[in-house]
């Protein structure tokens, strides 16, 4: 865990109790019971089969209206449910990175692996209706897929760079 010590300072607290602080919070981090291990490890299987999850609803969601609506609604309506969904998988990870006090560089990782896999998804789905259907799409689904892709990573790279500062 990383603390201020600047705000510390600021506070009256001197260096020594600072170091004695930091190294008691790293020790309490380094030697957690299993079970809060155990769990640990199950929050991120969670995060990661919910965002699968939102992988799987938006593609279904959207692939209607790729059919049948014109390219600029589909593309405000993909941009906003990329959006908002990224918001929200944004707002988890950051809480589950105060829990851990620590920054979760695999966290980000799996953010960006998880907008790709939703831009294969969109482009599958759609392909396999149209095949079922038989009905062309009307609409570019590289272009949809690409806006949902980038509205998805807009917000977890502007909290990236904004905890980068922070640091």
């Amino acid at each position: 865990m990383s603390i201020n010590k600047l705000d510390l300072l600021s506070k009256g607290w001197n260096t020594s109790e600072i170091e004695h602080a930091s190294r008691i919070l790293e020790e309490a981090e380094d030697h957690k019971p299993t079970k809060n291990k155990v769990f640990d490890g199950l929050i991120f299987v969670f995060l990661g089969i919910l965002m699968l999850a939102n992988g799987f609803a938006c593609s279904g969601l959207l692939v209607p209206f790729i059919f049948a609506m014109q390219l600029g609604f589909v593309l405000v309506l993909t941009a906003i449910i990329g959006i908002i969904f990224s918001i929200l998988f944004t707002l988890i990870i950051y809480d589950v990175e105060n829990i851990h006090k620590k920054h979760e560089t695999n966290l980000f990782i799996a953010f960006i692996v998880n907008g790709i896999v939703d831009f294969y998804l969109i482009l599958e789905f759609t392909a396999q209706f149209s095949v079922k259907t038989k009905l062309p799409p009307t609409n570019n689904i590289y272009l949809i897929a690409g806006t949902y892709l980038i509205a998805f990573l807009l917000p977890q790279i502007a909290y990236q760079m904004k905890k980068n500062r922070e640091i």
